[in-house]
């Protein structure tokens, strides 16, 4: 269940998935991932890339919650002010790097410079123009996304620092409202047209539940782990860890890297022999793998893209090698001045399943690493509880998957290193400058792919694909595997 509403803050699942459909930007993605123009009417690129002007159509507006009209006014202003939000610091917006390329962003979020000479205007109510200090081929993607989304200046300040939290403080310009939002979930709706899905449930646990579809013709879409509700017709779509379901339509996407992340601020882990020696090992392990897990041969997932082509195909497989892991680990313990491991901890998710896989690692480490004591206590968390131990920085070893919010190798590598506490300067600002630049090749990414886990902080163990669960007749669906995000607003069930 989403933990707000305010698109310029949204970056989980549930809080992406809401705001994608209770939003509408300058631009929306297709089916094919293509952005084409959404509250935009039309727009031009100056010839040296750096400006953008944007026309808005006409009749724009925003929907209260349970779908009473607004006195709020949409504008050209609105785009601009949600856009000023992402670079004031206190907003913490995931975004600025999205939008980096706009002029005069850094300056902005750093306080050399006032919000107001961000480059992004509004010369007229229709008119939106956005300049960049270079050119960036993905920036209509990037308007999309949710970052980009309007903010009625006047609602955000009338909820006190409360938008987006309540229904009540909450402001849509989409094509669904919010219907209800309590403990149990939230519920969106929009008036019937036709065929079109009229209602979308975000819930927490939907096991034994139905759907209300509320006497429409359409029936509700849910974002489920799992597919009885799909089986039973009480929900529409479903997220699942099964690939395929008899009777359903399935989407399958690969965008999670299942990954040995090593604590460098720890002291025995701090030294790169004892990290590269358990990763060498650890890359051997003889592992049954359950359905939808693969070896890994990198650690960006294949969903990635970069400048249109598929990251994975275009930088081949990265697995660096280490040489033996019993040289490398009497070596590594030698210069800590010692003759075996001792106080190590290895954290995996709770699960049979997981346990298993983190065993037959740790298998490996005794089969090689025996003798200098590898073979560590594994305690099981919930997935929660040990996402937020590492990020705490909590932690020794831990054994966990990595999914992406965005389509960014960037992103997943700047995440990596840092839950990892590794910290390379120089490699920091060759990420910085990637992050910055929205031409980079797949081969630019590749390089920092391949420095990350050449220093052994991170050993990809494998991608897991998962896969959506669709009713069969459904049409018009918008699936993103990152987050992942389902955009139902062209969606229709035809009776």
């Amino acid at each position: 269940m989403p933990k707000n509403l305010d698109p310029q803050l949204a970056w989980e699942s549930p809080e992406l998935i809401a705001v994608t459909n209770l939003y509408s930007g300058l631009f929306r993605l297709d089916e094919t991932g293509k952005p084409v123009p959404d509250c935009a009417e039309s727009y031009t690129v100056s010839d040296d890339g750096l400006t953008y002007t944007f026309t808005l159509k006409e009749g724009l507006g925003y929907t209260e919650n349970r779908g009473d009209a607004s006195d709020y006014k949409l504008t050209a202003a609105d785009f601009v002010f949600g856009l000023r939000r992402v670079y004031r610091a206190e907003t913490r917006s995931p975004y600025t790097n999205t939008y980096a390329a706009i002029k005069n962003s850094g300056e902005v979020l750093s306080g050399a410079m006032d919000e107001t000479a961000l480059g992004v205007s509004a010369p007229d109510e229709r008119t939106v123009v956005i300049q960049l200090d270079q050119p960036d081929p993905q920036l209509l993607y990037k308007l999309a996304l949710p970052g980009a989304m309007p903010c009625n200046e006047a609602f955000f300040e009338s909820t006190e620092g409360a938008y987006g939290l309540t229904r009540s403080a909450t402001l849509a310009n989409g094509s669904f409202y919010v219907y209800n939002w309590n403990d149990n979930g939230l519920f969106l709706r929009r008036p019937a047209d036709g065929d079109a899905v009229t209602a979308l449930r975000l819930v927490i646990n939907a096991t034994g539940q139905s759907a209300d579809s509320s006497g429409s013709s359409a029936s509700a879409v849910q974002t489920l782990w799992g597919e009885a509700l799909v089986k039973e017709g009480g929900a529409t779509a479903a997220l699942s860890e099964a690939l395929t379901a008899e009777g359903l339509d399935s989407i399958p996407y690969t965008a999670t890297t299942w990954v040995l992340l090593f604590n460098c601020g720890d002291e025995t882990l701090a030294q790169p022999l004892i990290r590269q020696a358990l990763t060498a090992s650890a890359l051997s392990a003889p592992v049954e793998l359950p359905e939808g897990f693969e070896a890994a041969d990198g650690l960006i997932p294949p969903a990635v893209t970069v400048q249109g082509e598929n990251y994975r195909e275009a930088a081949g497989s990265i697995r660096p090698s280490f040489g033996s892991a019993s040289d490398l680990c009497r070596e590594g313990l030698a210069a800590l001045g010692v003759s075996r491991f001792e106080n190590i901890t290895l954290l995996a998710p709770e699960g049979d399943g997981y346990l298993q896989l983190a065993q037959s690692v740790n298998q490996q480490w005794q089969k090689e690493l025996g003798a200098y004591s590898a073979y560590f206590p594994v305690k099981q968390l919930s997935l929660e509880d040990l996402t937020a131990r590492v990020a705490s920085g909590d932690y020794q070893i831990a054994l966990l998957p990595l999914s992406l919010s965005s389509d960014s190798a960037a992103q997943l590598l700047g995440e990596t290193a840092g839950l990892a506490a590794w910290n390379d300067s120089g490699w920091q600002n060759q990420l910085a400058a990637l992050f910055a630049d929205g031409t980079h090749t797949a081969a630019d990414a590749a390089v920092l792919e391949r420095g990350l886990l050449e220093s052994a902080c991170a050993a990809p163990l494998w991608f897991q694909t998962k896969a959506l669960l669709v009713q069969p007749g459904v049409e018009g669906l918008v699936f993103r595997p990152f987050g992942p995000v389902l955009d139902v607003t062209g969606a229709s069930i035809p009776q």
